[in-house]
This record gives C-alpha cells, structure tokens and sequence, in this order.
C-alpha cells in the first residue's frame, strides 16, 4: 500500500464542529484499495485501482449529524461538489493510483474517488470535507462551485 503525502495544507472536516486533519493523522489511518471507474465530462473512461482512506474513516473523526444527507467537497482552488451521503461514505480520499502516488503522477496529492463519481466530481486536492442536510426540494446543485473565480 502507498503510502500517504505529505500534504500541502491540512484536511478541515466540517459537521457539528471542525476539526483539522494534517499528513501524520490521515497516515494513523486505515487505508483501502478499490477499483472504480472515472467517466470525464468528455465521456472518457477509465478504470484504476486507487488506495486512500476511506470517506467513513475521515468522518469517524468528527461528529456527524444523522440528518446528514450530503457531503461537500472541496478543492484547494475552491472547486465545490455535493454529493449524496450514500454514496459519498463509499468513496475514498485518494493518494495512489494504480500503485503510484497521485503526486508522482499528477499535480496533486489527493483525489475523492468513488462509485457513480463521475470525473467533474472527483474533487483534486481535496482540502475541506462539509456535511450537509438539505432540505426536500433543495438542488444540490446550487451548493457547488465548479468554475471559482481566481
């Protein structure tokens, strides 16, 4: 298993509270290997094995309320996603890919990675992670940032 980066900048972990998690705490954490598959905007896809913490792993350090229903994701550029809780708590907090780490490949440490993740919502160096509950017939659209300004 690959070990974790060293990160640029901590992990802030937003839910009732806020905590911070830096490079030594995510390297205390357990980590998994998962295929998924990444189909991009253009309609590109391409399957890879990626190894990072689990998503319930990071949020068992922090207390989550029940009503959750969505996870925000950021970016350290301030690339916003929502994504269902469900199927955010399958998803990983990436730093390999197909055994190689993601800084060694990309221009990044870490990626959210998931099933049914499609590419515009596997956020790159991810430095927030927010819990959300939204209401009936809220868009979580309108919770994103795809295009901040710089």
């Amino acid at each position: 298993m690959t070990a974790p980066p060293s990160l640029t900048q901590p992990i802030e972990l937003v839910t009732d509270g806020s905590t911070t998690l830096g490079a030594s705490t995510l390297a205390s954490l357990p980590t998994r290997e998962r295929t998924f598959e990444i189909v991009c905007a253009s309609g590109d896809r391409y399957a890879a094995v990626w190894a990072g913490v689990p998503i319930v792993a990071l949020l068992e350090h922090a207390s989550v309320p029940p009503e959750t229903t969505h996870l925000l994701v950021e970016s350290d550029v301030g690339y916003r996603v929502c994504v269902p809780i469900t199927r955010a708590l399958e998803g990983l907090l990436a730093f390999a890919r197909d055994g190689e780490t993601l800084a060694t490949l990309e221009r990044f440490d870490t990626r959210f990675v998931g099933p049914e993740i499609g590419g515009p919502k596997a956020v790159k160096d991810v430095v927030r992670l927010e819990t959300a509950t939204l209401p009936p017939g809220v868009d979580p659209d309108s919770y994103e940032e795809l295009w901040p300004e710089e």
